[in-house]
């Protein structure tokens, strides 16, 4: 079984879409977790915070079943990751909730994605 559970770089998400390649970038202080459960399963757990979380909800929203394409480095033994999987499933949670106070929280968004290696 192998486990990761630091990065320490950015992870870079791909996918195809209309034929052409698109990257999701989200820098490694925004992921939370980030471990294989077993050889062929990934979990990713991010909070994202700011304006960018629209482009986060976007690029994964009824991702399930497609293929994605993940780069990143382990911050444990510099092993290099860069796989295709398959996103089984997604949790989106967009947040905070709206408030009626002055100060306005910017905008979040908790993503847990499960993949599995194609």
């Amino acid at each position: 079984m192998i486990f990761l559970a630091y990065i320490s770089e950015p992870i870079t998400f791909s996918k195809e879409i209309e034929g052409l390649p698109k990257d999701l970038i989200v820098p490694e202080g925004f992921v939370k977790d980030f471990h294989f459960s077993t050889e062929k399963h990934l979990m990713v757990i991010m909070r994202i915070v700011g304006p960018d979380t629209n482009k986060v909800v976007d690029f994964f929203e009824n991702g399930e079943d497609n293929v994605f394409n993940i780069q990143t480095v382990s911050a444990l033994d510099g092993r290099e990751i860069n796989d295709d999987f398959i996103l089984t499933d997604l949790y989106l949670d967009e947040g905070p909730n709206l408030s009626v106070d002055i100060d306005i929280e910017p905008p979040m968004v908790r993503v847990i994605l499960d993949f599995l290696m194609k």
